[in-house]
């Protein structure tokens, strides 16, 4: 009887260190970035494909397009409304950072769609649009290939308190 009982603990500690040290093992294969410290922006990445310094290869849940995604970013999920999709044909996501700026935290965002369905004449407008009705942006700024159509304009707000000081 007594020996049962000093193999059992010494049975249970062997499997806790075995287990702790496949977990570690599996960890440290991982970049040690912000992105692939998440694991539902891990599941998006390969950790093998850093494609140029800062970023990753991103490849959509869609399979349709795979992008560069910056390793400080992280994409959020807490809700339904962060990551939404709809089988091959659209995807909608935001991933945001946060660094620290001139001693307060600075909050970056990227927010991406996907969708097939769209006509390319209303993409300008409904982009422009957002833009104007989000940031007050006045002229949009346009990239654009044989097959892909970016749409981005800069802006910023400060806020001091509950009140906006700037808006450009």
């Amino acid at each position: 009887m007594k020996k049962r009982t000093k193999t059992l603990p010494a049975i249970i500690t062997g499997v806790a260190i075995l287990i702790g040290g496949i977990w570690l093992i599996n960890e440290s294969r991982y970049p040690n970035v912000p992105a692939f410290d998440d694991h539902f922006t891990r599941k998006f990445l390969s950790k093998d494909k850093k494609v140029d310094d800062g970023f990753y290869e991103f490849k959509s849940k869609t399979g349709q397009y795979t992008m560069w995604f910056p390793e400080e970013y992280q994409l959020l999920h807490e809700n339904n409304q962060q990551y939404v999709r709809d089988g091959n044909f659209y995807e909608r996501w935001r991933a945001s950072s946060i660094k620290k700026y001139k001693g307060e935290n600075q909050i970056n965002n990227i927010q991406a769609t996907f969708s097939e369905a769209r006509k390319q004449e209303n993409e300008e407008f409904s982009a422009e649009s957002l833009l104007r009705r989000r940031f007050n942006v006045s002229k949009l700024e346009k990239l654009e290939t044989d097959e892909v159509r970016i749409y981005y304009q800069s802006a910023y707000i400060y806020f001091r308190g509950g009140r906006k000081i700037r808006y450009k």
